[in-house]
């Protein structure tokens, strides 16, 4: 009997240590502290600093992880846990979450959402292959729990081979306004007369003063940078006719191994930009070939050998812009392109001019 109790002793001190104490939203920190407030409480090893976030390593339930503290309008809004075990049998990292989904249950008390999805059926009869399942993207786990003040959402979940463990802390009050600032932000990078911070028909003299990016290539006609965009990884493409800039492009870099989760990016882009452009000119989905056009799961596949097209397209009276998903030879492409439109008849001129001038 005292075993049991110095158990059940530890048990409630450790869970009160890792998950925060009942008087605290997030560790030993409360919603709506500022980045500074934060690096004050803050005693673990500082990992990463970025302007709307701070990453330290700790230790989590007797796991390694990464602790991250996310700030909207330089308020705490949220809070995850990493861990960054490594396990050679994919399928220990269920083991992993089914420990800490107990541990929550515990502190929290049954979650109100415990599922199990699967996006694709291939491991689904065979567990010893679950593990597997989960690093290619076709199984996810997702438990939550919600207080008066605070959503918490363990997550497991895999991409390209990568499984990742993630504990999510969200404020219940301050989540809408982290929403909206990050929508804000991502409407502030798109404009209706210029790419980016630069006029058609500047120069590439002049679009490198204005670029505060590294430039990554530089070829006669395009000048290439690298960054975050509309919250992914993209390279960013500068196009050039005659010295003066009639286009630019974003190339999205996501990779996924469910390639019908590339079908998920494009809705999300395409939903930023009809809230910049309004409703599409033109929203299209093109079959070329129906082989796989009845089962959703391999439309992934369909766009990835040319099946499948995706793509919608808006005007401004200075841009015409086109979103498009598209594939070949199993390799997609996710892209948005601007074009000048005041520009446009002098590209064409250019270029037949060029095409002549090869004969």
């Amino acid at each position: 009997m005292k075993q049991i109790l110095t158990t059940t002793t530890i048990f409630i001190l450790t869970s009160s240590i890792i998950f925060g104490q009942t008087e605290t939203d997030f560790r030993k920190l409360n919603w709506g502290m500022s980045k500074s407030e934060v690096k004050q409480v803050e005693t673990s090893e500082l990992a990463q600093e970025e302007p709307n976030s701070l990453v330290y390593r700790t230790e989590l339930a007797g796991f390694n992880a990464l602790v991250g503290y996310i700030f909207a309008g330089d308020k705490l809004t949220r809070g995850k846990y990493v861990l960054l075990e490594d396990h050679s049998n994919k399928s220990d990292y269920i083991s992993d979450y089914k420990k800490l989904k107990e541990l929550l249950t515990k502190k929290y008390g049954d979650p109100e959402k415990d599922e199990t999805i699967w996006k694709n059926d291939l491991y689904k009869d065979d567990y010893e292959d679950w593990g597997t399942a989960i690093s290619i993207g076709h199984l996810i786990y997702y438990s939550t729990w919600k207080t008066d003040r605070t959503e918490v959402t363990l997550y497991l979940s895999g991409e390209n081979y990568s499984i990742s463990t993630v504990i999510e802390y969200q404020s219940v009050e301050l989540g809408d306004i982290e929403k909206e600032l990050r929508e804000k932000e991502q409407l502030s990078e798109l404009t209706d007369s210029t790419f980016r911070k630069t006029e058609w028909g500047a120069t590439k003299t002049q679009v490198k003063n204005d670029e505060t990016l590294k430039l990554l290539q530089e070829d006669d006609n395009i000048l290439a940078y690298q960054s975050t965009v509309l919250g992914f990884d993209a390279l960013i493409g500068y196009i050039f006719t005659g010295d003066k800039l009639t286009r630019g492009k974003y190339i999205f870099q996501e990779e996924h191994s469910n390639k019908s989760d590339f079908i998920s990016d494009y809705e999300s882009l395409k939903k930023i930009l009809t809230k910049k452009f309004g409703e599409p000119k033109k929203d299209k989905t093109i079959w070329k070939n129906d082989l796989y056009r009845d089962d959703y799961e391999d439309w992934g596949t369909a766009i990835s050998i040319g099946h499948l097209l995706y793509y919608a397209t808006w005007e401004t009276e200075e841009s015409e812009i086109t979103l498009m998903l598209s594939g070949d030879n199993y390799k997609i492409d996710l892209l948005i392109e601007f074009m000048s439109v005041k520009l446009k008849d002098y590209e064409e001129k250019v270029k037949e001019k060029e095409a002549l001038d090869d004969f």
